[in-house]
């Protein structure tokens, strides 16, 4: 029962939050689309025949650790740094604007995994349908919408590397869906509702899951090279291994086939600076069970600037504070074939301080839960980091970040971060549409 209520609580808090946006009756235009709108993102020259708008971000990543540390010991998704020094990713963004209504996105990433492997993938490639000023319909591939951070690409990311919650809660990060996608402006306080389903594709990497298939094979190994022990010994020997390995590979716990979620992002009533989210996503697992996932956020911001769009944000001499937290119901099968359901919580808080407009400074606490099971450990990080922006229309961005790593099975370790990242094309600077 103890993982039910939270589903049952997220359930009824979303249902008052529904309740309330559309109890208001004044309509905000903070969503509106507008004829010509992407030009203001994309900067002058960056167009081609008027209707495609590219950016290009190289982001180049290098760290210090402890010794016997490795970048691989950190990183929780296929998109954090994966080598001591190297390019992290390569980041193609390209929009479309057809008319009035009509819009399509398609971004394709390249990224070192370990031991400087290349790998590329075809990250977004979606059209939009603006039907009027508060219905949106589309499909393709996309980003899900699950929170304040699911949508964002890795070059619009306030940390070196993704938040726990999010890489353990959302298939590393992004619960990236090929389907179809409706977007619902609710009147009064500038809220956008997305409901979204199709099928979800996955990742394969096996970085930093823990104990993965060659400890079970060498354990298992072990096993064998015992059986001139006798009968009483084997006897015994096997109880031991069917104990050691009576668990379940956490990779399967994610979203593996279809999915529906619903993601609700809205500004209270009682304060225009305050930002809401609830979100929600079920779909098969690797299992082929069902696996649940909710979500809730809030974002302040203090000292804010109306940047044109009817809120304050984030900008010089603003403090910007978020927290999401995040729980899921996993209901699985051990290697030995037996059904188990568990589930795990996570909370990632950051706040950000605009020492200008070019500069920020934030410090960010990740929390995951451990599945025993699974071999899934409890897990703190502490990250500072500072992050600013230079060069000709503060194109180039260049990050420093500590990480302070604190666990039940690897103790305490720490890593320092110096990234890299250069556009070309598009808007510079901080506000460049990055969610700020």
């Amino acid at each position: 029962m103890n993982h039910i209520r939270p589903l049952i609580a997220g359930i009824a808090l979303l249902s008052l939050f529904t309740y309330s946006a559309f109890s208001q009756g004044e309509e905000e235009e903070v969503f509106e689309y507008e004829a010509g709108g992407l030009e203001k993102y994309m900067g002058e020259g960056a167009n081609v025949g008027g209707f495609l708008f590219p950016t290009l971000y190289v982001i180049g990543t290098g760290g210090v650790f402890e010794p016997g540390a490795n970048p691989g010991d950190f990183a929780t998704s296929e998109h954090d740094p994966l080598n001591e020094f190297g390019i992290q990713a390569l980041d193609l963004d390209l929009r479309f604007q057809f008319g009035d209504q009509l819009e399509g996105f398609m971004t394709g990433v390249g990224f070192q995994g370990e031991d400087r492997v290349w790998e590329a993938e075809l990250e977004e490639a979606y059209l939009h349908y603006h039907v009027n000023d508060w219905l949106t319909i589309g499909g393709g591939q996309f980003l899900n919408r699950f929170g304040f951070l699911a949508d964002q690409h890795l070059h619009a990311w306030d940390f070196v590397n993704h938040n726990y919650v999010n890489s353990r809660m959302l298939n590393e990060g992004h619960l990236l869906t090929q389907g179809g996608e409706i977007m619902i402006k609710t009147p009064g306080n500038g809220g956008l509702l997305t409901l979204a389903a199709g099928g979800v594709r996955t990742h394969s990497h096996a970085h930093a899951h823990g104990h993965g298939e060659e400890e079970h094979e060498e354990h298992h190994d072990e096993h064998d090279d015992h059986d001139d022990h006798g009968d009483e010994d084997d006897h015994h020997e096997e109880e031991e291994h069917d104990e050691e390995h009576h668990h379940l590979e956490a990779d399967d716990a994610g979203f593996n086939d279809n999915v529906f979620s619903v993601d609700y992002r809205f500004h209270l009533p009682f304060d225009d600076g305050l930002t809401a989210s609830t979100s929600f996503a079920t779909g098969e697992n690797g299992w082929g069970e069902d696996t649940h996932a909710f979500g809730v956020g809030l974002q302040k911001v203090w000292n804010g600037h109306d940047h044109g769009s009817g809120y304050p944000s984030f900008c010089s001499g603003a403090v910007m504070l978020r927290t999401e937290f995040m729980t899921r119901d996993v209901t699985g099968y051990t290697e030995d074939g037996d059904m188990i359901d568990f589930d795990d919580q996570g909370l990632s808080t950051s706040v950000h301080w605009g020492i200008t407009d070019v500069t920020t400074l934030s410090l960010r606490h990740d929390w995951i839960s451990d599945v025993e099971i699974a071999e899934l450990d409890d897990r703190h990080r502490i990250s500072p980091a500072l992050t600013t922006y230079m060069g000709p229309g503060d194109r180039v961005r260049a990050r420093l970040q500590y990480d302070y790593v604190q666990s039940e099975t690897i103790g305490s370790e720490h890593a320092a971060w110096l990234q890299i990242q250069i556009q070309f094309g598009g808007q510079g600077g901080s506000h460049a549409g990055h969610g700020h």
